[in-house]
């Protein structure tokens, strides 16, 4: 009887770890957030982008506001800055210099502008600009993420000519890689190649200069060293923990069917943010095992309505861009 009862308490530990093992951890804890659809001083209209400097200054893209603004991590708003059409994706370089880039739209009856990518000082000057519409070298049709290596590299996510492009600080090509298909290190050929949805969206690097892509039309994220060779996939555009799909119902006036990962950020451990078109952001390892989810769609704090672009702040915070909500939400991780 002895022996039973210690086999029994030993099994029963066991299964007690096991299910300790195998529970998520918790969410995010919803902080604050700030913004709300106009064109005022820390109002919005579509912000897709965000960084963080090393003072806690939040850096948000201003999409149809053709601006960036600047707030405090309480969401005070501090200062904004004009810049060329419509900002998208924002980062910064280790002289505090702010890049951005820019899609190549128009509005109805108006001619197109150039896709392009602008880089401005710390205090809000033009320094330079580069790229055009097009398809050849160092020419972009829809630039979504940028990213910054510690050598200063740029990474820059040219999502409808499927490839990522690399630039020296000046704006001079360095390499690419990428084409249409679904191969590794192809991107978006499950859609007709002149849509954006296929990829790849954003891009972000890890503390050893590799490079993560995201790729909406079949929920992939991909992993590749910095020149650009192929290490990884993981994804797809299931409902499930771990996958990217579920459609986006902020639409209320149209049907479209959107689905997949957006935008891409990396902690100091090197795990992996993953924002969704569905509302939802996921937490991976550098290898693509899921740790822990949060979110849902809709209008309400720790909710979504297709969240873009995601920065930390020197404490840990997490900074989502709640793109159709025209807010940023803040959260403790």
């Amino acid at each position: 009887m002895m022996r039973i009862s210690v086999l029994i308490a030993f099994l029963t530990m066991i299964n007690a770890g096991a299910a300790g093992e195998s529970k998520e951890p918790a969410p995010p804890r919803f902080l604050l957030e700030w913004g709300k659809q106009g064109a005022e001083p820390g109002e919005l209209h579509f912000p897709i982008g965000i960084a963080i400097n090393p003072r806690d200054e939040v850096f948000v893209a201003d999409f149809y506001n053709d601006r960036v603004q600047r707030f405090n991590t309480d969401g005070k708003f501090l200062s904004s800055f004009p810049t060329l059409t419509h900002p998208g994706a924002i980062a910064l370089d280790g002289d505090g210099n702010i890049l951005i880039s820019h899609f190549g739209i128009a509005k109805q009856n108006e001619e197109r502008k150039p896709d392009r990518v602008t880089v401005y000082s710390p205090d809000c000057k033009l320094l330079r600009t580069w790229g055009k519409s097009g398809t050849g070298d160092g020419e972009f049709d829809m630039p979504g993420g940028i990213a910054i290596s510690k050598q200063g590299k740029i990474y820059v996510a040219d999502q409808t000519n499927r490839r990522v492009q690399v630039f020296d600080s000046q704006g001079k090509l360095l390499l690419k890689w990428g084409e249409y298909g679904v191969k590794p290190g192809q991107f978006g050929g499950n859609v007709s190649p002149k849509s954006r949805t296929g990829g790849p969206q954003f891009v972000a690097l890890d503390s050893k200069g590799n490079v993560y892509t995201t790729e909406g039309s079949l929920g992939r994220i991909q992993k590749f060293t910095a020149d650009g060779k192929f290490l990884l996939a993981w994804g797809d555009n299931e409902t499930k923990p771990g996958s990217f799909g579920g459609a986006f119902s902020g639409f209320k006036d149209r049907k479209a069917v959107l689905q997949g990962p957006i935008a891409i950020l990396i902690d100091k451990e090197d795990r992996v943010w993953v924002s969704a078109v569905s509302g939802r952001i996921q937490h991976f390892s550098s290898e693509g095992k899921y740790l822990r989810g949060f979110g849902e769609p809709g209008t309400k704090p720790g909710q979504f309505y297709a969240p873009h672009a995601m920065a930390l702040d020197s404490h840990g915070n997490l900074f989502v861009v709640d793109a159709y909500n025209h807010r940023v939400q803040k959260f403790a991780p």
